[in-house]
C-alpha cells in the first residue's frame, strides 16, 4: 500500500485506478470524516465525493501551472 501511494503521490503512478483503501483516505482526509462516517456513507455517495475532490484538484492543479506560467 505504501508503494502505490508513494507513486500516486510522486505522479509516477499508472497502474489504473488507485486502491480502494487510498480512495478511502483521501475522501476521509477531505470530508474530516470518521472511518464510521465513511462506512455509513453509501457507496454511490463516496464515489462521487471522490470524482468530486480529484476534479477540484485538477482545476486547481491547472490554474496554479497558469499562474506559474505568467
Amino acid at each position: 500500500m505504501i508503494w502505490a501511494a508513494e507513486s500516486i503521490y510522486d505522479g509516477t503512478w499508472s497502474s489504473g485506478p488507485p486502491p480502494e483503501e487510498l480512495v478511502d483516505f483521501e475522501v476521509m482526509r477531505e470530508m474530516g470524516w470518521s472511518w464510521q462516517e465513511l462506512q455509513d456513507t453509501p457507496f454511490y455517495v463516496r464515489r462521487f465525493t471522490w470524482d468530486l475532490i480529484c476534479t477540484r484538484r485538477e482545476a486547481e492543479r491547472s490554474a496554479n501551472e497558469k499562474a506559474a506560467r505568467g
